[in-house]
């Protein structure tokens, strides 16, 4: 029989586990930013592979030795790293500004995933909204990566407006795991995150 040291149960955990990674890491980890969020867990085990630079935009296809021309399958203007693809791209940018609208705030994006989620508390939002907040830029995520994808496979097209309705149904779909009172259509869940 094999004891875990970790823990008092001296039983291993996956949270031990990476409650041991962080202490040896220097640099934070949003863990609960990401795991305690009422979203798929595809959602989150996505997210969690982005925070740690894992998924496969084209730097690291080149970086594994790919020869690839680099450029943001949404912008065509910038190189397509994770950074630039979930936060900073121009196309990426209408939706983080459509979801500060909606919860009438303003904010400034930090450089990096990691440190954009490690920021993400949202102490300014009702109570009854918190939920839902905290799940906002998850669901940004996993919208934006699944319209790259359509780009990258499908030769779709991207088309903002579309954009904008994915991830507002994204997240309204999403809402519904967890919010009493649910609003029951799209245009009342938008009233519902502007209200306080």
């Amino acid at each position: 029989m094999v004891f875990w040291t970790e823990t008092k149960s001296e039983k291993f955990s996956v949270k031990s586990l990476y409650y041991v990674y962080e202490l040896d890491n220097p640099s934070l980890f949003p863990s609960s930013c990401i795991s305690n969020v009422w979203v798929k867990p595809k959602i989150s085990f996505f997210v969690w592979e982005a925070t740690w630079g894992k998924i496969l935009t084209l730097d690291l296809i080149q970086k594994r030795g790919w020869a690839f021309a680099n450029r943001c399958f949404l912008c065509y203007e910038k190189e397509e790293t994770i950074d630039h693809l979930l936060l900073h791209c121009t196309k990426t940018r209408v939706l983080w500004d459509l979801l500060f609208t909606l919860f009438g705030v303003s904010w400034v994006l930090l450089s990096s995933v990691r440190e954009t989620l490690l920021s993400w508390h949202g102490s300014f939002v009702s109570k009854k909204r918190k939920k839902v907040w905290r799940a906002t830029p998850l669901c940004i995520f996993w919208t934006v990566w699944k319209a790259r994808n359509k780009l990258t496979f499908n030769d779709d097209v991207l088309l903002i407006q579309r954009l904008k309705y994915f991830f507002v149904f994204s997240l309204w779909s999403e809402a519904k795991l967890f919010i009493v009172d649910y609003p029951l259509t799209i245009v009342s869940f938008i009233n519902w995150l502007g209200s306080s």
